[in-house]
Order: C-alpha cells, then structure tokens, then sequence
C-alpha cells in the first residue's frame, strides 16, 4: 500500500534536518555557495508567497524523478549547501529527502517554507 501524503512527510522530517528561516537567512549570507530550492509549480508560487530571492524553482517531480542531466547545473555538486523551502514546509521536507536519497549530503529543509521567511520579515518576489 502506498504511504500517504503525511506519512511521507513524517519520514522526510525524520530524516533530513529543518532549519528555521532566520538560520536559513544566516546561512546564505555566511555561504553565498548556498542555494534555495522552491519545489512548487510556478503558478502556485505566483499565487500564494512569492519566491524567496534567489531561488530556484525546481518542482518536487523534477527533483523526485527527472535524470540527472535534466537538473539545473546549480546542482551539480551534491555537496553544495541546499535549502528547499515551499509555502509552509511539508512539500519543502519531501523536496529535501529526495535530494538525499539522490546523494545530496548537505541539504535541509525550511521549517515554516515561505510564508514563515515572510513572517520573520524576510521579502520575497512575487
């Protein structure tokens, strides 16, 4: 039987560490290598919180089942720093466990996604 959708979240969060958005904020302007990865659909993006400046937006199906070769060269190497961050964190949790099962060894999810970087003051672009 396959897992639900929150079942899936639950082992994602198991297993791939959360960051809050103010250490996520930190984070990137102490490693300017690190990157922010919004796995929604464009126009959920457009029509929720805006993207967080600087981020890519690779969907979740991207990250989940696309080759290798179909990815944006920003991801390249596995062990660059990678934030994945969604509206409020379960997709962002998913988007970063499936990094991690590609072989990505420095990648965490933001707890709270966008709307919590907009809650801590932090602009996005919409």
């Amino acid at each position: 039987m396959e897992k639900s959708f929150s079942e899936r979240v639950a082992e994602a969060k198991a297993e791939v560490p959360a960051i809050t958005p103010e250490a996520a904020k930190e984070r990137r302007e102490r490693d300017p290598n690190t990157v922010f990865i919004d796995p929604r659909k464009a126009a959920d993006i457009g029509a929720s919180t805006g993207i967080i400046p600087g981020a890519l937006n690779v969907t979740l199906a991207q990250l989940s089942e696309c080759p290798e070769s179909e990815l944006p060269q920003e991801l390249a190497s596995r062990s660059r720093p990678i934030i994945t961050a969604c509206l409020a964190g379960p997709m962002g949790a998913l988007a970063a466990h499936a990094l991690k099962k590609r072989g990505y060894t420095n990648v965490c999810f933001m707890d709270g996604g966008t709307q919590g970087w907009l809650n801590s003051g932090y602009a996005t672009i919409r």
